[in-house]
């Protein structure tokens, strides 16, 4: 039994099993849309930026060993996207492209009966490159339909406990659909993702499948002002895999899923004679399980060009 749990905290760098390599993933609720999330954006280049806190913290024990393990992530990170609409349709909706860079800092601290760690990095998070999206709409109901694909791109390093990036490519498919009805100011979104996530080289580690929901009501008092309730639900639905037998024995059965909800606001206004949109919004995490639990916390902001 020993030598599982020294092999267990050695292959885990100190964290308990989760559900995804070190308890979470790709997935960021709140960066899938907030207000009219399936509208399509006017033709040309719309920019958004959002800036991003995300505190986390665990306290679990390792079932049948006695070991005690704790951690705390704090992840900033400034997102900027960009997406342009072309004049281009395919299936009678209109096709648009674009990509998210991420910059981000994370710390991360904790560790067990064995030890402690206390660990920070900083610089290029990992690109999302988003290849292609189709909007339609009809009436008050619109649609979109997107892949999302993240790109390992930042520095990573297997034996650090804090990386900007996860090592490896998620692939991500969403549709949308929104009803927004201008005379009463109601807008109703969802979003339905799935994400296939490949093996970190590094590790040998591969994160299980995800889905996800993100849901939106919002209330328009105006053009220029709205606010809403933002919730969101991740299920992990396929185990993690390791090239051990063992560990996947472990692994087996260990699958992340939460749930969070929380306020947000939108205010539009003129500036310089360009139209700036800001953005506000706190998702709080009531649930979780295999996986870290906090509060994600945007303020952003977005224009078209």
């Amino acid at each position: 039994m020993k030598k599982i749990i020294v092999f267990l905290l050695s292959l885990l760098h100190l964290t308990i099993i989760y559900g995804a390599e070190g308890g979470y993933s790709n997935y960021i609720p709140g960066t899938y849309g907030d207000f009219g999330m399936a509208l399509e954006p006017p033709h040309g280049l719309t920019i958004r930026n959002d800036i991003y806190y995300y505190g986390a913290s665990t306290n679990k024990t390792i079932r049948n060993t006695g070991i005690d393990v704790d951690g705390d992530i704090t992840m900033k990170m400034d997102l900027l996207t960009m997406i342009y609409n072309t004049k281009i349709e395919f299936f009678n909706g209109n096709y648009a492209y674009g990509a998210a860079i991420p910059l981000v800092y994370l710390e991360v601290k904790g560790g067990s009966n064995f030890g402690r760690f206390n660990e920070n990095a900083k610089g290029l998070g990992d690109l999302t490159l988003i290849p292609g999206m189709l909007f339609w709409n009809e009436g008050n109901y619109h649609f979109s339909l997107g892949e999302f694909i993240i790109i390992p791109t930042a520095d990573y390093d297997e034996e650090a406990e804090a990386n900007t990036g996860l090592n490896y490519y998620s692939f991500d498919t969403n549709f949308a659909a929104t009803y927004l009805n201008p005379e009463t100011g109601q807008d109703y979104s969802v979003n339905i993702g799935h994400i296939y996530n490949t093996e970190n080289k590094d590790t040998d580690y591969q994160t299980g499948q995800e889905f996800h929901i993100d849901l939106v009501l919002n209330q328009f008092f105006s053009e220029n002002f709205a606010v809403g309730v933002h919730g969101f639900y991740l299920k992990q639905f396929t185990s993690d895999q390791v090239k051990n037998d063992t560990a996947n024995s472990l692994l087996s059965g260990f699958k992340g899923e939460a749930a969070g909800f929380g306020p947000a606001v939108m205010w539009a206004t003129n500036i310089m004679n360009q139209d700036v949109t800001f953005i506000a919004k706190w998702l709080y995490e009531f649930h979780a399980d295999n996986r870290i639990e906090g509060d994600h916390l945007f303020l952003s902001f977005a224009l078209s060009l």
